[in-house]
């Protein structure tokens, strides 16, 4: 046998086995790396837009998580910031009551109100009452005393 018939035989075997896919798969090699390689990272983009997406909504949620510790620290803020502010009025208070507590005894006690005080239990009090009217009748004594004396004159 010679070259031609060995080419020949060779040549025969090859296209019975499928030569023309054998060529195609020889001229289309590059552009199949492409393809594959262009599926790959499809499939690898789409793993990753999962995940992203995954990751979102869980840090959406730790958002609204956060959010809501803020408004509840916010809130008691709000509410120490009142409940200081009405210690120090409380403690403004019991200030201005020490201050104006009364040690002196009754009598002197009186003499220290204003004269222009207009209540007249104060003024029943300091005896002015009596002044004009020394026959009033302020305590039941006062009354005993009125009695016994309508009925010495009787």
């Amino acid at each position: 046998m010679d070259w031609t018939g060995i080419l020949t035989a060779a040549a025969t075997v090859v296209t019975a086995l499928g030569g023309l896919e054998l060529v195609k798969y020889l001229l289309g090699r590059k552009t199949a790396k492409k393809v594959d390689e262009a599926n790959a990272f499809k499939v690898q983009r789409d793993t990753l837009m999962e995940d992203y997406k995954r990751l979102q909504e869980e840090v959406n949620k730790l958002n609204e998580k956060v959010n809501e510790l803020y408004d509840k620290v916010h809130a008691l803020e709000g509410e120490r910031l009142n409940l200081i502010r009405e210690n120090n009025e409380l403690r403004l208070a019991l200030k201005e009551a020490e201050k104006k507590t009364c040690l002196q005894p009754d009598d002197r006690c009186l003499r220290r109100i204003s004269p222009d005080d207009k209540c007249r239990l104060r003024k029943l009090l300091r005896g002015e009452y009596l002044k004009d009217h020394p026959d009033a009748i302020l305590t039941d004594e006062d009354m005993m005393k009125k009695e016994m004396e309508d009925g010495d004159k009787s």
